[in-house]
């Protein structure tokens, strides 16, 4: 049996801790409003789905094993943050617009792509379902038992990025006007993913 005593606070912490797509979530809210941040998070749980199925097939224990898949995905993540923090900073302060006209430009389907590739190229989140999430089962268990502890840590995970909405629309008026200067906020938003892509170069297999 699932201990959810000793799971669920651990997941709260962990969902809780600021990561690239956390940070996503409270930049698109403040930017382009709560429901583009949220189809943005429609596509970060999209890609946990695909970890989830990856683990349960068993492609999770090879990259936890294999020191050439893990550094593989590793450097793609590492890219992939540098390319958001490098694009982000050299556009700073751009297309300060109208707040209606700010989100039309936009497209959705854009918000969850780029949530969708961050979780995807984070080798993190699928160690997360491959490493962190079978502590909690009991020993033995077959691989479609993660599934369950998988959904509740998503919902989870779904709960956490509602605070980090709800964060990144305090930094906007009602309106949609941002209450600092855009510039700041995504100079602030490119320094923490060229941070991310940082810690992820010294991450290292466990």
């Amino acid at each position: 049996m699932i201990d959810w005593q000793v799971f669920l606070p651990a997941a709260v912490l962990m969902a809780m801790i600021p990561g690239a797509n956390q940070l996503l979530g409270l930049r698109n809210a403040a930017l382009i409003g709560a429901r583009h941040a949220l189809v943005g998070v429609a596509g970060r749980f999209t890609a946990f789905a695909l970890l989830v199925a990856l683990v349960v097939l068993g492609l999770g224990t090879v990259l936890a094993k294999s020191s050439v898949a893990f550094e593989i995905l590793r450097w793609l993540g590492v890219a992939y943050l540098i390319w958001l923090g490098v694009t982000t900073l050299r556009n700073a302060g751009r297309g300060d617009s109208d707040p209606a006209e700010r989100t039309a430009a936009v497209r959705p389907l854009t918000v969850a792509r780029q949530e969708f590739l961050t979780a995807l190229t984070n080798p993190k989140a699928l160690l997360l379902f491959a490493s962190f999430l079978p502590q909690f089962l009991p020993a033995a268990a077959p691989p479609a038992t993660l599934i369950p502890l998988a959904a509740a840590y998503i919902a989870v995970e779904g709960a956490a990025a509602l605070v980090y909405i709800a964060a990144g629309r305090c930094l906007s008026h009602a309106d949609g006007r941002l209450r600092l200067p855009r510039r700041h906020l995504d100079r602030a938003t490119g320094i923490g993913f060229l941070a991310f892509g940082g810690y992820l170069i010294l991450a290292r297999r466990p």
